[in-house]
């Protein structure tokens, strides 16, 4: 294909990945490919070719999932019993996707078995999770799947005395869908998707959020060259937090966003050598803000309530896949979007991708693709956090653009069992928002005043090695890259480093990684994974100094230093199930060890001052130790 930048993966593929706690992690797996990086272990989001966090588009059968992820970000919110397939677009996006600048993670669940009754039961050291598919009627079958976590029993095991030792974490979520055929040609899909968090680390403040979707989709082929998906379908992530300490002062602070969608698809084969692919698109949002309310009977608190924010995003598109010749293909299209919310916004998003074939076994590509994005999340922290709030582009907000150039060479080697790719790209971001100095974001009404507009830009390599079957399987990727950003505002004084580039938060040009499988006998196999990358950037004091009567910091320019670099190396031991085809039950079990050599990766630092007044750094690391973990498996 001419496609650039993608990432196709079948979940069986990956179920023997090693992962913390052992459970397939659909977010983890997508973090072991090149040009895909996280600013550190269990954090939540994932950062694509230099994009933010809220670049990324996450779909689920077709739905927007706000917060992909569990307990802080150990587990993805997928459960893998039920994934089929996933597909991570980098560059070339497909001109039907829009919405995001930065990438697209498209995740499909699996149609229920149609000919008997299945299902599976996983059980691990914090999780537990379960499916059952089968058929309903002859056409019609149906596949539910749900997970749950007792993590508390690990809480209890904090040192006596802290927040953590009396604090409690659990989630769960459920995935469901129904699949009719009508006939060869038509089949109707109904899904459904639920997830919810639940944490406190304190007696008087807990916290939960959720994710919710659901979809309707028709596909049908019209003709031997026509077909057409069209879906209808609603979203929704709320997060509140509340605090029950003092009854006089308890409250309850949330966030919500609800939207709706329609998507109309139609592919048409006009001649041997065009294939057109065509289709509308609308998505309606309404987002409550912030809401902070009394809690309890007793509550003394003042109610605040910021209103609504609603907005509506359409689109329209065509694409051509033109093959000029046996060795010449491309790719182009246009998708123009708009928005409406107090003002209007659209504009073109160009899409265009090629590739010549050299030989049977190698080839080149190239591709350019431009992109709009109407939503914006805002965060103090640099991964997706549970009270994060997103913002709708309005009068004093621009929508985030963004265009991405980028080439490669692709090549079969080794009688075609190894993938060999050499990419390049260059992407350029505007109508970023970082935040400013000090900034509070959370029920603030005026937030356009408490954030800076900048400009960023992408560049990078990826080099990467696939060799998908045989007794060793997996791949090695390596990832030089640089992401850098600056203010477009001159605010004096105030402006971020004076207004010249600094490093994005997340930022980390050195990243290699290893994925490998080797298969001792049919049923056992062992499995590692590797991963090194350089430490992202901080800011930190560098000075001190008394003014109007008091000591004060003098920090660093932004994001000027680094926390050392990371590197984890995880094992496990996979016995596969037994081939005798009519037992009635296959049993599989994992032992692995997430963290072997037991570094102490740095996640985050922070300062303090002693009682002498002194500052002292310290360096916060999530995994310090092996984790060793046990994943029993049961098929029926």
């Amino acid at each position: 294909g001419t496609e650039m930048g993608i990432e196709r993966i079948r979940i069986n593929s990956i179920k023997n990945v090693p992962t913390v706690f052992g459970e397939t992690d659909v977010v983890k797996i997508i973090l072991t490919l090149p040009g895909v990086k996280s600013v550190g272990e269990a954090s939540n989001g994932f950062n694509v070719r230099g994009g933010a966090t809220d670049q990324n588009l996450v779909l689920f059968n077709g739905g927007t999932v706000y917060n992909p992820s569990h307990l802080f970000g150990m587990f993805s919110g997928f459960n893998p019993d039920v994934v089929s397939d996933i597909e991570l677009y980098k560059s070339s996006i497909p001109v039907e996707y829009g919405g995001r600048i930065s990438s697209v993670l498209d995740v499909r669940s699996r149609e229920g078995n149609s000919k008997e009754v299945t299902g599976s039961l996983g059980v691990g050291l914090l999780t537990a999770r379960g499916h059952v598919e089968g058929p309903i009627s002859k056409k019609t079958s149906f596949i539910v799947g749900a997970r749950a976590t007792y993590s508390d029993w690990l809480l209890s095991l904090l040192p006596e005395g802290s927040d953590y030792n009396n604090g409690t974490a659990s989630f769960h979520d459920i995935t469901a869908g129904i699949t009719h055929r009508f006939n060869d040609k038509n089949a109707l899909y109904l899904n459904g998707y639920y997830s919810n968090d639940g944490f406190k680390f304190s007696l008087d403040t807990s916290y939960r959020y959720s994710n919710a979707s659901a979809s309707l989709r028709w596909k049908s082929n019209l003709h031997e060259k026509h077909s057409m998906e069209l879906a209808a379908g609603y979203d929704m992530y709320d997060y509140a937090t509340f605090d029950k300490y003092n009854p006089l002062s308890a409250y309850e602070m949330s966030f919500s966003i609800k939207q709706a969608f329609a998507k109309l698809k139609f592919k048409s084969l006009v001649s041997s050598r065009h294939t057109l692919t065509y289709g509308v698109d609308a998505l309606n949002y309404d987002l409550a803000p912030g809401n902070y309310l009394p809690y309890g009977d007793a509550s003394l608190v003042t109610p605040d309530i910021i209103p609504n924010e609603n907005g509506v995003e359409g689109a329209a598109y065509l694409s051509d896949s033109w093959s000029i010749s046996d060795k010449l293909f491309l790719d182009y299209g246009l998708r123009y979007s708009v928005f409406k919310s107090d003002k209007f916004y659209g504009g073109p998003e160009i899409r265009l991708s090629g590739r010549y074939m050299i030989s049977p076994s190698f080839s080149v590509k190239a591709g350019w693709n431009s992109m709009r994005q109407y939503i914006h999340m805002l965060s103090n922290s640099t991964a997706i956090s549970p009270t994060d709030i997103w913002k709708l582009s309005d009068k004093d907000i621009k929508p985030q653009e963004g265009w991405q150039a980028a080439g490669g060479f692709y090549a079969s080697l080794w009688n075609n069992k190894v993938d060999a790719s050499l990419e390049g790209y260059y992407k350029k971001m505007n109508n970023y928002l970082d935040h400013n100095s000090g900034a509070v974001i959370i029920m603030y009404k005026d937030i356009a005043q408490d954030v800076i507009v900048t400009e960023g830009e992408a560049y990078g390599v990826e080099l990467m090695l696939k060799k998908p079957v045989g007794q060793l399987n997996g791949w090695v990727s390596y990832t030089w890259s640089k992401t850098r950003l600056r203010e477009t505002e001159d605010r004096g004084t105030n402006t971020v480093n004076g207004g010249n580039w600094y490093d994005a938060a997340y930022d980390k040009p050195h990243d290699i990684k290893l994925v490998a499988n080797y298969k001792i006998t049919h049923r056992v196999s062992i499995s590692a994974n590797a991963d090194y990358s350089s430490g992202r950037p901080i800011t930190v004091p560098v000075a001190k100094y008394d003014y109007a009567g008091g000591e004060r910091l003098f920090y660093s320019e932004r994001n000027s230093y680094r926390i050392p670099d990371y590197f984890r190396l995880d094992a496990a031991l996979n016995v596969e199930p037994t081939h005798k085809l009519k037992a009635f039950t296959h049993f599989s079990f994992t032992i692995g060890v997430y963290n072997v050599t037991g570094r102490k990766n740095v996640y985050s630092v922070y300062f303090d001052t002693d009682a002498n007044g002194n500052i002292q750094g310290h360096k916060l690391c999530i995994f310090g130790a092996p984790i060793p973990y046990v994943n029993l498996n049961f098929k029926f």
